[in-house]
């Protein structure tokens, strides 16, 4: 039942939940099946090992947190590519010592906190069109962002598998 004025999570999100919510379990599980010779190989096509791989799906699901309330509230995301690279950059320095318990227990808090914030989307918020700054300002609906949830883990989780697959 819903109250006058009052939106209610939709169908869509819950969707964008589900599919996250699976996309960051398979990283977790796959985070903590790694030996600790698999989360030091070097990742091709990324040039970072397999544990800061990992560790940077799960800081980027802060990120990406931070993004859906600056696209909910009509702000938009000010954060360029160029900025992101750099970003990027300094977290895989300091993300080489981070262990497997360490990168699993933040892929859990932090997945768990935007499945959270997608679940509770609704139409209104999706549909909200605001600039993003990595798409060089490109006004895009929220919903196209909160898409890229499960695609930007899928897509570092298949590269780190890769790695450890080329290894076996």
């Amino acid at each position: 039942m819903s109250w006058p004025g009052c939106l209610l999570p939709s169908d869509r999100a819950q969707a964008l939940a589900n599919d996250f919510a699976l996309a960051n379990e398979e990283a977790l599980t796959f985070a903590r099946s790694c030996t600790d010779e698999q989360w030091a190989l070097t990742v091709p096509g990324e040039g970072w090992t397999v544990g800061v791989v990992l560790h940077h799906i799960a800081e980027s699901h802060a990120q990406t947190l931070r993004w859906l309330g600056d696209m909910t509230s009509g702000r938009g995301v000010s954060d360029t590519a160029a900025g992101i690279d750099e970003v990027n950059a300094a977290h895989a320095e300091r993300a080489r010592s981070v262990d497997q318990a360490k990168t699993a227990a933040l892929l859990q808090v932090n997945g768990t906190r935007l499945e959270a914030a997608l679940r509770g989307l609704n139409d209104v918020e999706l549909d909200q069109n605001s600039a993003f700054g990595p798409a060089g300002g490109r006004p895009l609906p929220t919903e196209q962002l909160a898409a890229v949830a499960a695609r930007h883990t899928r897509e570092h989780l298949s590269h780190a598998q890769g790695a450890v697959a080329i290894d076996s």
